[in-house]
């Protein structure tokens, strides 16, 4: 049985949140809530909106029918994309002497986020998790405030995945 981290759910609230809020500023039936990591009266009170404008069941809470139904309308509204996800699940962690598609993919985004942000390093791509690569990925966890250890974990491909998102751009 796997447990549920608070920082977990933190990550789930924010996330259905930030989906909440677009839908809120194309639906005014929504009450604009911005995305925090807790779950607050006024993030009740939107979801309670939510459900009563797409006919589910007013609670106010956030079951799977509701968080479903809010992802598929985000989606419809913003005509954005399906997201891929790539990243393998669970503690995974890329580190050096690391080789494969996913470090060659790791190597064209860090690239792709050192093009626009020239605080960030480019590297070769390899395909092989070098030096190179960990130096890139140190720079990474230090404008991102994290643990700066050269190992892409979650939580940096997570900072590295919202700068690439942030860009708007197809790759």
């Amino acid at each position: 049985m796997m447990l549920y981290t608070d920082a977990q759910k933190q990550e789930h609230i924010e996330e259905i949140l930030a989906l909440l809020y677009q839908i809120a500023l194309r639906d005014s039936r929504i009450p604009i809530v911005l995305p925090e990591k807790e779950y607050t009266e006024e993030a009740a009170l939107a979801v309670r909106a939510y459900q009563q404008a797409y006919g589910l069941p007013v609670t106010g809470e956030i079951d799977s029918d509701t968080w479903n139904s809010i992802v598929e309308t985000y989606h419809r509204l913003t005509d954005a994309a399906s997201p891929l996800t790539i990243f393998p699940a669970g503690m995974f962690l890329l580190q050096e002497r690391d080789s494969g598609e996913l470090v060659q993919l790791v190597q064209v985004l860090l690239n792709l986020a050192a093009q626009h942000y020239a605080n960030l390093l480019p590297v070769t791509v390899s395909g092989a998790y070098d030096a190179e690569t960990a130096a890139a990925v140190r720079k990474l966890q230090a404008v991102s405030a994290l643990p700066e250890t050269g190992m892409l974990d979650r939580n940096t491909w997570n900072r590295l995945a919202a700068l690439i998102n942030t860009l708007q751009i197809g790759i």
